[in-house]
């Protein structure tokens, strides 16, 4: 009984083998996304069961396919290293990427992942600010990367979206807007039809132009060469400037900035300003203007500078000094005016006494005529 066993076995084994070879029956193991960027997926899968593999798995297919079919990229990848990376991708896209092993006889069914690659990422640094009564300035930096970034789509309170053509447009005006009114504005990067980042968002209040400011006309400062006036501020104005001419003149002056030194506009917290190097005892028209992002106002006033005093007082002794030296003058001509007339009269005398007594008489002894 056990020799025919072995006889059989042993006629069985003469006999030549026929083994059939089929595709792999089964499909990788949990697919995993190692990197998504908006052009490229990397993804990572475990091994087929055994059982299913029908065979030596020599390596495996990784594709990735839109929603409609279009394949957009392939890798054959090599049986030991089970990950690949697919690039060529479109931003913000869906895809169906698959993974299937292949063996000698053909390659087995596939594993699937839904993905969706991200945008570009959004607009930074954005910033809304009023530059008008009614209108709003929107300033952002472009996504970098920009991918396929071809405008942008602002959305606004009460507003309508605005869509704006090129992806390296840094900002934009909203117009037409209502004074008074908070609005919250957001921005997305767009691509062709569809948005491309999460919005971003500022919101601004539109003030109106604030109202002029009051100059405290009671305290105003004033010396031969400065002025120093004050004023209240409008709550809304954000900074002031005080400019100055003569009286009837077009020559104004704009203030310098008391921090800077230059030329420009007063901090809010100053409210008050010392014009300099003026004409002592003249009229001087001054304005002072505030400001706010909506506009300005202004009130305007006259003033004058204080008469120099010490000037008037050197004026005076000056003038009393000249009018010393005019009598001391006038009294020196009358008395030299007096001795020739004197003299004269003394000589016609000594003449005359001559001619009657045939004596010279001397004209002047320094004590008494002879």
């Amino acid at each position: 009984m056990m020799l025919v066993e072995v006889q059989s076995v042993t006629l069985l084994l003469q006999r030549p083998l026929k083994l059939s070879i089929t595709a792999p029956s089964g499909s990788p193991a949990s697919i995993t996304v190692g990197t998504l960027t908006a052009n490229s997926v990397t993804l990572q899968w475990g091994e087929v069961a055994c059982l299913e593999r029908n065979g030596e798995i020599t390596s495996y297919t990784v594709t990735a396919a839109t929603s409609d079919g279009v394949v957009k990229g392939t890798a054959r990848v090599n049986v030991d290293d089970r990950q690949a990376t697919i690039s060529g991708l479109t931003p913000s896209t869906q895809y169906t990427v698959s993974v299937a092993a292949v063996n000698g006889a053909g390659t087995g069914p596939v594993t699937t992942l839904p993905v969706e690659t991200p945008g570009p990422p959004p607009p930074t640094g954005v910033t809304a600010v009023q530059d008008g009564p009614t209108s709003i300035t929107v300033t952002w930096t472009p996504p970098s990367p920009l991918g396929d970034t071809t405008g942008y789509r602002i959305s606004y309170t009460t507003g309508s979206d605005v869509d704006i053509d090129g992806g390296s447009t840094n900002s934009y005006t909203l117009t037409g807007l209502t004074n008074g009114q908070t609005y919250t504005i957001s921005i997305v990067a767009m691509a062709p039809n569809r948005p491309t980042s999460s919005p971003i968002e500022a919101q601004v209040t539109l003030v109106g132009v604030p109202e002029k400011p009051t100059v405290d006309m009671d305290n105003i400062e004033t010396s031969p060469t400065t002025i120093t006036t004050s004023w209240s501020f409008p709550p809304d104005a954000t900074g002031s400037e005080v400019s100055w001419e003569l009286t009837g003149q077009m020559r104004r002056r704009r203030v310098s900035n008391a921090e800077g030194g230059t030329s420009g506009r007063l901090p809010k917290d100053q409210n008050s300003y010392t014009i300099g190097r003026l004409r002592s005892g003249t009229s001087y028209d001054i304005t002072v203007t505030v400001f706010n992002s909506a506009g300005n106002s202004s009130t305007t006033f006259t003033h004058s500078t204080a008469e120099d005093i010490s000037k008037s007082d050197s004026s005076a002794s000056v003038a009393a000094l000249g009018g010393v030296l005019g009598v001391v003058i006038v009294t020196a001509i009358v008395v030299q005016a007096m001795v020739i007339v004197i003299f004269i009269r003394r000589l016609q005398r000594a003449k005359a006494s001559t001619h009657t007594t045939g004596v010279e008489m001397p004209i002047f002894s320094g004590k008494k005529y002879l």
